[in-house]
């Protein structure tokens, strides 16, 4: 699950997001806020690791890009800096981006703000060979109504349906702003069921593709993964 605090956006401090996870039952969470420069994203850090805490909670970044090429740089300045990069989707030329960049993690709503579903074969065949997972934003449909919120639904009950033929991986986030948009993991379940997820492949959006986007980005950024394929093994 990820979720933006105050120091992007957000309404809740990173104190405030930690407790209300635990709550809801998380053992893991990332805070991925708007990148705003380094500075920024490390005053995040250091209010996370201010946070004592014992469940799992990951430093992230949420990229908002105008193109391609500034996406691309973006990147290259925060990779090794964050566990989670996420990009925010809707433009097809991002939307292509990042499912052709290995360095991302998950691409948010393809959808936002599209007349059509914002995926298509040439994108999920590089998401499915970069191991870029598509996220179901819940809070894109959360602040929607009427016939837009039914346009949401159905292109994200499109892109479900694109993602299984394809065998790319998704997962199912509250994309909340504040704690009050924040849902508990059954919830989250319950809502990818009833847009067209198989409830197996639910429970996997949160449970093991998250775990295993967590693990293969400590094994790199802990220097035991050199490249693809290449581990080194104490």
């Amino acid at each position: 699950m990820h979720i933006q605090s105050n120091l992007s956006g957000g309404e809740s401090t990173v104190e405030q997001i930690i407790d209300f996870a635990k709550r809801l039952g998380y053992s893991g969470i990332a805070i991925c806020d708007n990148y705003q420069g380094l500075e920024k994203l490390k005053k995040l850090k250091d209010d996370i690791n201010k946070v004592k805490t014992d469940i799992e909670v990951y430093l992230g970044v949420k990229i908002q890009a105008e193109d391609a090429r500034e996406l691309k740089d973006i990147i290259s300045k925060v990779r090794e800096k964050v566990m989670i990069v996420v990009v925010s989707g809707g433009d097809y030329s991002i939307n292509r981006a990042a499912c052709e960049d290995p360095r991302v993690d998950i691409l948010s709503h393809p959808e936002a703000g599209r007349i059509d579903s914002g995926l298509d074969r040439p994108c999920l065949d590089q998401a499915t060979r970069n191991k870029v997972t598509i996220e179901i934003n819940f809070r894109e449909i959360l602040h929607s109504y009427r016939r837009p919120r039914s346009y949401i639904i159905n292109h994200i009950s499109k892109n479900i349906k694109l993602c299984n033929h394809f065998r790319t991986p998704m997962i199912i986030c509250s994309g909340a702003q504040s704690v009050w948009e924040m849902r508990n993991p059954r919830d989250l379940i319950s809502i990818a069921n009833s847009l067209g997820m198989e409830i197996g492949k639910a429970f996997l959006s949160m449970s093991s593709i998250p775990l295993d986007i967590i693990r293969e980005n400590k094994k790199t950024l802990e220097g035991r993964k050199i490249t693809k394929g290449v581990e080194i093994v104490e």
